[in-house]
């Protein structure tokens, strides 16, 4: 994706997995790493931005579709890396649609960047930023 940044702080929002708790730690002495859970289509109010946004497993559903993308909205930036895992044979092309109409593009990485393990399978990892 374009405009790779090398962060000396990095914020990164995770999706909830029942824990309410931030993590911050120090990488190499000079990098910060926040992790904070999140459960999709919620909003906090603190209008914080993050920098990389992981999941996986989350567009399986049409009906998580919005609560998904409202969340990104929110707390991504123009530069924002988002990565998203997805089985390819359920998740719905109008995901994507709303992707883009939500002002996001995408593409999905090649396989040759996976795990071994999980090349040549029905799993992908979407790349998604702001355009």
């Amino acid at each position: 994706l374009a405009n790779s940044h090398v962060w000396s702080k990095l914020k990164v929002l995770a999706p909830d997995h029942g824990k309410e708790e931030i993590y911050e730690g120090n990488l190499e002495g000079s990098t910060t790493v926040q992790v904070q859970a999140h459960e999709w289509g919620t909003t906090d109010g603190s209008e914080k931005k993050y920098d990389f946004i992981f999941g996986t497993d989350l567009a399986y559903r049409n009906s998580l579709h919005q609560p998904l993308i409202e969340s990104l909205l929110e707390f991504s930036h123009k530069n924002t890396v988002i990565l998203i895992g997805v089985t390819m044979s359920d998740t719905q092309p109008r995901f994507f649609d709303l992707l883009t109409k939500s002002g996001f593009r995408y593409e999905k990485l090649s396989d040759h960047l996976l795990d071994p393990e999980f090349r040549g399978r029905n799993f992908g990892i979407i790349a998604i930023q702001k355009r």
